[in-house]
C-alpha cells in the first residue's frame, strides 16, 4: 500500500511491497594495555578525550563542498567529486567501562550515536556522499528501501527533507500488516513528519522481487511522472555510501592525533549487516 505522511494515498494494493538493514561502525582495538575502539548504535558515555577535535559550524552544515579523499584512499575509484555536510562531526570516542575485561584491556567506543539524532547515527556519513551526488544529478526525489523500522530510511527522510528533496520509502513488514495503516511508532512517525511516501510491501514479495527491481519499478512510475528520481540501495550500502566509512577512518585518525596521551588502537571492530 501506499501512504503520505498524514493519509493513505491509494485504496489498491500496489505491486511493490519491502528490507531492514541497520548497519553500525563498531570499533575495538588492543594494545599494552589492550585498547578497544567501537561506534555502535547506542553506548555508555564516559570521558570525552576529543575535545579539541574540529567540529561542525554553523556555516558548514548542509553545505557542499569539493572532496579530498585521505592520501591512504587516493587509489580507490571512483573518488566522489563533493560531500555534504549532514552530520555533526567529529563524533567523540570515549572510554567504556566495561566489567570483567582481560587484563590490561581497554574499550574504546566511536559515538556515531552522537551525529544528531534525526538523522540515525552511522547512517548519515553514507548519506553525504549520496545525497550529493544525488543534488549533482539534478534528483528532485530519492527512493530508498528498508524494513519497518529502517533507520537507514529514517535518516535518508530526514537528510531529503533538509535538501528539499522529496523521499519515497518502500517498507518491509508482514503480510498480515500490508494493507493496514502503518501508525506513528518509532521511525515511522519522524519519516511521516518529513512527508515521506511510504509504500509497503510483505516479506513474502520482498523475498521474490528484490529490493533492486522494487526500487526500479517505482524509479520509471516516477519518471512518467515527470519527477526525477535518485536511487539509494538498501542501508545506502554502495561503493559511493563507502566514502563515509573511509571518512570515519580519517576522523577517527585525525582524533589519535590530536590527544594528548596519544592513545593507540590495535584492533578496529566494524559491526556490518546483510544486504540480502
Amino acid at each position: 500500500m501506499l501512504w503520505s505522511a498524514t493519509a493513505r494515498l491509494s485504496a489498491n494494493p500496489s505491486p511493490l511491497h519491502l528490507p531492514v538493514f541497520n548497519q553500525s561502525i563498531t570499533v575495538l582495538g588492543k594494545s599494552k594495555p589492550s585498547r578497544v575502539c567501537c561506534s555502535p548504535s547506542r553506548a555508555m558515555e564516559t570521558n570525552d578525550d576529543t575535545s579539541k577535535a574540529k567540529g561542525l559550524s554553523f556555516d558548514d552544515f548542509l553545505s557542499k563542498k569539493p572532496y579530498s579523499p585521505p592520501t591512504w584512499a587516493s587509489h580507490l575509484k571512483p573518488i566522489p567529486s563533493h560531500v555534504f555536510s549532514l552530520a555533526h562531526l567529529p563524533t567523540p570516542i570515549h572510554k567504556w567501562n566495561l566489567p570483567n575485561l582481560p587484563q590490561n584491556t581497554e574499550v574504546w567506543l566511536k559515538r556515531d550515536d552522537l551525529s544528531g539524532m534525526q538523522l540515525s547515527g552511522n547512517k548519515v556519513r553514507k548519506l553525504e556522499f549520496l545525497l550529493a551526488e544525488a543534488v549533482a544529478q539534478g534528483a528532485d526525489c530519492i527512493i530508498t528501501i528498508g524494513g519497518i523500522q529502517s533507520n537507514h530510511c529514517r535518516a535518508t527522510a530526514v537528510a531529503a527533507k533538509y535538501l528539499n528533496l522529496d523521499s519515497y520509502l518502500i517498507l518491509r513488514t508482514s503480510k498480515l500488516l500490508v494493507d493496514k495503516d502503518p501508525g506513528l511508532t518509532g521511525n515511522l512517525l519522524v519519516e511521516r513528519f518529513m512527508g515521506a511516501h511510504i509504500q509497503l510491501i510483505s516479506k513474502e514479495e520482498y523475498a521474490k522481487i528484490g529490493s533492486v527491481a522494487l526500487t526500479n519499478v517505482l524509479k520509471e512510475q516516477l519518471l512518467k511522472e515527470g519527477r526525477r528520481p535518485y536511487v539509494i540501495p538498501v542501508g545506502g550500502s554502495n561503493s559511493l555510501g563507502t566514502w563515509g566509512y573511509i571518512e570515519a577512518m580519517r576522523e577517527i585518525e585525525e582524533q589519535l592525533q590530536i590527544r594528548s596521551n596519544r592513545v593507540k588502537f590495535d584492533d578496529i571492530v566494524v559491526a556490518c549487516g546483510r544486504l540480502d
